[in-house]
């Protein structure tokens, strides 16, 4: 290490310093969680969350329907029914899971941008 790199990690303050140990850290499930929830693209997360659970309360009112019919003819309708809000809900988690995959990989990126920048 030349001196002027010496030079440049004195120069550091204490702060960036510890954002700089603190990106070394990986981030876990509940923490990509937490920032899909803040940020530009909040909206997405927030949008899929609950259509999600709109979605599956829907489902559960139809399977209650489902039981209830009486006509094999209604039981398919709702059975139909049924499953396409399990196509709906699989969608959403693949948005979902894309989404944090994307999240993840932007704070690696910008991991890896502060350790370049650190390290010249």
């Amino acid at each position: 290490m030349s001196d002027i790199d010496a030079q440049i990690r004195q120069a550091l303050s204490e702060e960036e310093r510890q954002l700089i140990d603190d990106s070394s850290n990986q981030a876990g499930l509940f923490e990509l969680l937490g920032m899909s929830f803040r940020g530009k693209q909040a909206w997405m997360t927030w949008y899929m969350w609950i259509m999600g659970f709109v979605v599956f309360f829907l489902g559960l009112y139809f399977l209650s329907l489902f039981f209830a019919a009486s006509d094999v003819k209604d039981a398919l309708g709702w059975a139909l029914a049924i499953i396409a809000c399990l196509f709906v809900l699989a969608i959403i988690k693949v948005i979902s899971w894309q989404h944090l995959t994307k999240l993840e990989l932007m704070r690696e990126i910008k991991r890896l941008e502060l350790r370049l920048l650190v390290d010249k």
